[in-house]
C-alpha cells in the first residue's frame, strides 16, 4: 500500500537541492579506471538522504555507509570467492529493482549482472551524461535517480530522485 507523499516529495527534493547547494553531499568519487577496479558492493543497505528519507542502494559489506564500491557485468553474484562476506546478489537485486522502478528496464530480479543489467546501467548513465561503461560505482550511485523510502512513514516515494 503506498501513501501520497506530495508534500514530503517537495521537502525531499528542496533538502537534496539544499544539499547539493552547499556542496555538503558532493565526495571527490574516483576516476571511471579506478571506479571499475574497485571492490564488489557486498550487499544493500538503507542509505540516509535527508529528513526520514533513506535510499535502498548497493554498498560494501563492511558499513552501511561505504558506497565506494561496483558492481560490474559478469558478477553472479561473488566476484571473488576468497572474500565471501556480504550479499552480493541482494546488492544486485537492489540496483535490479530500482532500474526497473526509475528506469522501466523491465529486468529480471536475479541477483546477476548480466547483460540486460549492464545495459540497463548504461542506459542509465548515458541519460545522466556519465561516462557510458556499465559499471555500476560511485559515479553512477551519484548520478542516478533512486526511489526513496521514509522511515518515519514506513512508505516508498512514487517519484524516482537524485539525492546522492
Amino acid at each position: 500500500m503506498f501513501v501520497r507523499l506530495t508534500s514530503a516529495c517537495a521537502t525531499v527534493v528542496l533538502a537534496v537541492t539544499a544539499l547539493a547547494a552547499t556542496g555538503t553531499a558532493a565526495t571527490a568519487a574516483p576516476s571511471p579506471k579506478a571506479e571499475a577496479a574497485l571492490e564488489q558492493c557486498g550487499l544493500a543497505a538503507f542509505k540516509h538522504t535527508a529528513n526520514n528519507w533513506y535510499g535502498h542502494i548497493p554498498v560494501q559489506w563492511e558499513t552501511n555507509n561505504q558506497t565506494n564500491c561496483n558492481l560490474k557485468l559478469g558478477d553472479l553474484p561473488q566476484r571473488d570467492p576468497s572474500t565471501p562476506f556480504g550479499d552480493p546478489a541482494g546488492a544486485i537485486k537492489a540496483l535490479q529493482r530500482n532500474l526497473n522502478y526509475c528506469y522501466r528496464a523491465g529486468l529480471t530480479i536475479d541477483g546477476k549482472y548480466g547483460a540486460r543489467t549492464f545495459a540497463a546501467v548504461k542506459e542509465a548513465q548515458r541519460r545522466h551524461g556519465l561516462t557510458v561503461d556499465g559499471v555500476y560505482g560511485p559515479r553512477t550511485l551519484a548520478g542516478m535517480n533512486w526511489r526513496l523510502y521514509n522511515s518515519y512513514s514506513k512508505t516508498w516515494s512514487q517519484k524516482c530522485y537524485s539525492p546522492f
